[in-house]
């Protein structure tokens, strides 16, 4: 009888054990969308991930040359508020086939923020290749992704 015990708490353990280990797994697996407009092309970008560390808000869709990072002061992040792309909220930037483009110019709007769940939201920014003032890029955006940290 002891026996039988053991065993049926060893596997309610199990089962508990195995039913955490798949939620933190969901928890930390990227879901979400991201999509850019370069210059006129589409550009194929990778599932995006958010994290937020230290209050701040890293998103980032990247894919073989082709992506962007977003970094945000979590405090600063406002729904339905306008940001200037090239101002103090955070920072962009912008892979294209390999090159690094910042915005000369852009607007940023955050259309859905819940703290460790979710971060949604548009861009445009016209800007250069780091390091080229001729090699222009005109872009726009959107995200919405589930934040795993």
């Amino acid at each position: 009888m002891k026996n039988t015990t053991k065993v049926l708490i060893l596997l309610l353990v199990s089962v508990l054990a195995t039913s955490c280990l798949k939620k933190i797994k969901e928890d930390l697996t990227p879901a979400g969308s991201a999509s850019i407009t370069a210059n006129g092309t589409t550009v194929t970008l990778g599932t995006p991930t958010a994290v937020t560390v230290l209050g701040v808000v890293t998103v980032e869709a990247l894919k073989d040359k082709n992506g962007f990072t977003l970094i945000l002061n979590k405090s600063d992040i406002k729904v339905g508020k306008t940001y200037d792309l090239k101002g103090s909220t955070g920072f962009f930037t912008f892979l294209n086939d390999g090159t690094y483009y910042v915005p000369n110019t852009g607007l940023l709007e955050i259309t859905k923020f819940t703290d460790n769940k979710i971060v949604e939201g548009k861009f445009n920014f016209e800007g250069a290749a780091v390091g080229s003032v001729s090699r222009r890029m005109t872009a726009t955006g959107t995200f919405s992704v589930s934040i795993i940290l």
